[in-house]
């Protein structure tokens, strides 16, 4: 996922659109960043590398599960001086009109900026099972920018208040803990790593390593939680990513090998399993419905 939506680096400090742009940067040769100001918020989301980040004069190490939200009219840069030059990272940046059309529909939305615009709360410190979960938001929406499915503007306008009201409810919490009785959903985090990583690797192994978990524990809880194993969830949401894919016209060949199907045969047959026709009749099937919406709608 990450490689595949990479973007070159630029030292471009204006937005291209009017209500948002998110990046994912991986640099070999990363340098420290003048000060700067922009008319913007902006999202900074470190995933590898040694970086510290000045904010108002002040400088503050970068951790791998941190997040930093800059408000307009901050002067703030990143810095290397740690001689390590490969750097990776989120950035995702949201016009101040864009965020307030938001906030009026969804309040909760607000916290985390309120935070770092009235009480200077720049960087936030996160769990690597909470990061999990913002990780899971910042995918999301790439993958959502990046496809051409059916209400593609909706979607993306409700996976960044998702995102927003994510790290604004985990913000909010490191404030205010939540009581015992209510602990942290590490099925439900789970699940959300699982869909914003279907074309990388999944095993059991993987996943209890990644989560600090008990394979054996975390393979109950899932069965428990959903009513099937951790592995015929990670086949039905492949299949189904398959599937929508297939539906946006994608080549069957090209996206079962996307999404960890060793061979077409081994493909075909769970396809058939799950939606009661071979790969290629439901393409056929989808191309028909197509075809005949847009005669319907011509008449």
């Amino acid at each position: 996922m990450k490689n595949k939506y990479r973007s070159e680096f630029t030292a471009r400090q204006q937005m291209l659109k009017d209500s948002y742009e998110i990046y994912y940067y991986s640099d070999s040769h990363f340098q420290s960043v003048s000060p700067h100001r922009h008319d913007y918020y902006e999202f900074y989301f470190p995933v590898s590398g040694s970086i510290e980040m000045e904010i108002s004069g002040r400088r503050t190490p970068l951790s791998e599960h941190d997040a930093v939200l800059v408000p307009p009219g901050t002067v703030h840069r990143a810095v290397n001086e740690s001689g390590e030059k490969s750097y990776s990272r989120y950035v995702f940046w949201i016009s101040a009109d864009y965020y307030r059309q938001l906030s009026r529909s969804a309040g909760g939305i607000s916290y985390a900026v309120e935070q770092a615009e009235k009480k200077h709360r720049f960087i936030h410190h996160f769990s690597e099972n909470e990061y999990a979960v913002i990780r899971s938001r910042i995918l999301r929406l790439i993958e959502e920018e990046n496809s051409s499915r059916f209400a593609r503007e909706d979607c993306i306008s409700l996976c960044i208040s998702d995102l927003l009201l994510t790290l604004s409810r985990l913000v909010y919490e490191h404030d205010y803990p939540r009581p015992e009785a209510e602990p942290f959903d590490t099925v439900q985090t789970v699940m959300d790593h699982i869909v914003s990583h279907l074309d990388e690797e999944l095993t059991l192994d993987a996943l209890s390593e990644q989560f600090f978990i008990s394979k054996y524990h975390l393979a109950r809880l899932f069965q428990k939680r959903t009513g099937m194993t951790l592995h015929r969830y990670i086949q039905k949401k492949r299949l189904e990513r398959c599937a929508d894919e297939i539906r946006a016209g994608r080549s069957v060949t090209k996206v079962y090998r996307d999404y960890g199907f060793g061979d077409y045969s081994s493909f075909f047959r769970a396809f058939r399993k799950e939606f009661m026709r071979s790969p290629r009749e439901y393409q056929n099937l989808n191309r028909h419905n197509m075809n005949r919406s847009r005669e319907e709608n011509k008449s």
